[in-house]
């Protein structure tokens, strides 16, 4: 029973790190917008395009690959002459510094009147993190109306390990978007 009991408490354990470590996701969709009506999609012409160089990058192409797949698995159809609906998404990293003062330790006696004071050893160092975050943000646009009826962003920190798997780092934030 007890084997049951660590294997139950591993296994959440686990499931809990993998959700603490994915990106953060805000989808916002418009309320008057009927989704039962749409069939159909196709990329805005300048989606996931190097805006000086005017060409298509690889994680712009990997975003796009994904994406596909997205729709096509809920059922829509992609249509580059008659869409329903329009998609158009966005990529954005940002340095960021996050810091933190040294903390002085010190204390107060419960059973002694006042204050105490640590030793200058008890101090806990200030720190700075330095990071890179990544921003993806989907689009869909009503073709007739011209009108956004659903976005989804992804936010995250860009860590070595998603470097160094851009493929299944673009396919889990993209299905983690659309999963909201």
């Amino acid at each position: 029973m007890t084997k049951i009991k660590l294997v139950l408490v591993a296994m959440m354990a686990t499931v809990l790190a993998a959700c603490a470590t994915g990106p953060r996701i805000y989808t916002d969709a418009d309320p008057a917008a009927d989704f039962g009506r749409y069939q159909t999609f196709a990329f805005v012409e300048g989606a996931g395009k190097n805006a000086e160089a005017q060409y298509q990058t690889l994680s712009g192409q990997r975003i796009e690959d994904a994406i596909n797949t997205a729709m096509v698995s809920r059922g829509y159809q992609l249509d580059i002459h008659n869409p329903d609906l329009l998609i158009n998404f966005h990529l954005k990293t940002e340095e960021k510094t996050r810091s933190s003062p040294p903390v002085y330790m010190g204390g107060y006696y419960g059973y002694r009147s006042g204050m105490y004071v640590g030793w200058p050893g008890y101090v806990e160092p200030g720190y700075v993190d330095s990071y890179t975050e990544g921003t993806l943000s989907i689009d869909l646009v009503d073709r007739q109306t011209r009108q956004m009826v659903w976005e989804g962003t992804a936010v995250s920190r860009v860590t070595s390990s998603l470097r160094e798997a851009p493929n299944e780092t673009v396919r889990a934030a993209v299905a983690s978007i659309f999963a909201q």
